[in-house]
């Protein structure tokens, strides 16, 4: 059976824009991702690996232009005709590819904006879809860069405040310094550290002793039995 869009399109306050930490490198693809009436075709596709910001960014463009933003979930058995918006749907190398051929056609038609938020490169979709293949890789792609020490350090800091917490600017390097570069990690690092703290100063010896500690942990005691 088909179905309508969801009515409530709100993004979430977390995906908000102004909770969107940015650098220079990220600020050249949302300014791209928001204009889409400058792109050459209404169909962009935004590629990033887990925690890169992909779905954050993807909200804030719904929000910005009038899109609805759809899950992968949301495209089984969705209906398209009435659709009167750009469409952003997360996960789309999961999505249905019965919608996601009917949506590029929709809003090909309709000279609305359809945005593909992904991990995987079209290439690697597996699409059984021929005439949905074709389209896929004639699409723009934006790549999420991934964030520098800096923009981590932003997200870090941000993210401590968020919790009320002061850390000190060498413990925020250090962290940056150390963790995966994804904004995910920041935020387990940042929950996993509040704990670790205990009502501990937020130093860089602190912080130094959570991740030999983390270490241990992951590789085992040398002098354990």
């Amino acid at each position: 059976m088909s179905h309508q869009l969801p009515l409530d399109l709100k993004a979430p306050d977390r995906f908000s824009r102004d909770r969107l930490v940015t650098d220079s490198a990220l600020s050249a693809v949302l300014d791209v991702l928001l204009t889409p009436q400058a792109w050459i075709s209404p169909h962009l596709m935004l590629l990033g690996p887990s925690g890169s910001g992909k779905t954050h960014l993807g909200h804030v463009f719904a929000a910005e232009t009038g899109a609805a933003f759809l899950d992968a979930g949301d495209t089984l058995g969705l209906d398209v005709a009435g659709i009167r918006t750009g469409v952003v749907v997360d996960d789309a190398d999961t999505a249905s590819e019965e919608a996601l051929f009917h949506l590029y056609n929709h809003l090909q038609i309709t000279s609305q904006p359809l945005v593909l938020l992904t991990k995987k490169h079209p290439r690697e979709w597996r699409v059984t879809v021929a005439d949905l293949a074709s389209r896929l890789t004639a699409m723009r792609m934006l790549s999420v860069p991934e964030p520098g020490e800096d923009l981590l350090e932003a997200i870090l800091n941000k993210l401590f405040a968020e919790r009320a917490i002061s850390p000190s600017p060498d413990a925020v390097a250090y962290i940056a310094s150390r963790m995966d570069r994804s904004v995910s990690a920041a935020q387990k690092i940042v929950m996993e550290l509040e704990h670790y703290a205990n009502g501990r100063a937020f130093n860089r010896s602190l912080v130094r002793d959570f991740f030999d500690d983390s270490m241990r942990f992951s590789f085992g005691d040398d002098d354990a039995v």
